[in-house]
């Protein structure tokens, strides 16, 4: 009869929707805020994300829309603003050591699907920079 009871019990706890929330860190007391699926949180330590050469991002098959990488060779961080078919990788970050910021580019077809106004791009089809102005794309 333990045995009967033991199986319902697991099969019953399959069934059931599971939800988490994952807290990482120094302060494991408290819980992860309500709206995040993972947290990190220390006094003294950062979050280190994957860094691939700029090659090797390219070669990351069918990456996910939202994918963030830290390019070693642009010095920057990346996300695919993309699809898995046709990634975009924009950088976030630059540094280089110049003092110079990294603005996204590419071709008129690669300009983003829902722009908004300010948006600053380097366009490769024109050879020029380009802003949004909420109605159209317009050359500087």
């Amino acid at each position: 009869m333990k045995k009967y009871i033991f199986f319902f019990f697991l099969l019953v706890s399959f069934n059931q929707v599971m939800k988490a929330q994952v807290k990482i860190g120094d302060d494991i007391t408290t819980k992860a805020d309500a709206s995040s699926v993972l947290e990190l949180q220390s006094t003294n330590k950062g979050l280190l994300i994957s860094r691939l050469t700029n090659a090797q991002v390219n070669n990351i098959a069918n990456p996910a829309t939202g994918l963030l990488v830290f390019n070693t060779d642009l010095d920057a961080l990346q996300v695919n603003t993309g699809t898995p078919a046709a990634p975009v990788w924009v950088s976030l970050v630059a540094s280089g050591g110049t003092g110079a910021v990294a603005l996204p580019v590419g071709t008129d077809a690669q300009r983003p699907a829902s722009p908004v106004v300010g948006m600053l791009r380097y366009n490769t089809t024109s050879s020029l920079f380009e802003t949004y102005n909420g109605s159209a794309w317009v050359t500087l």
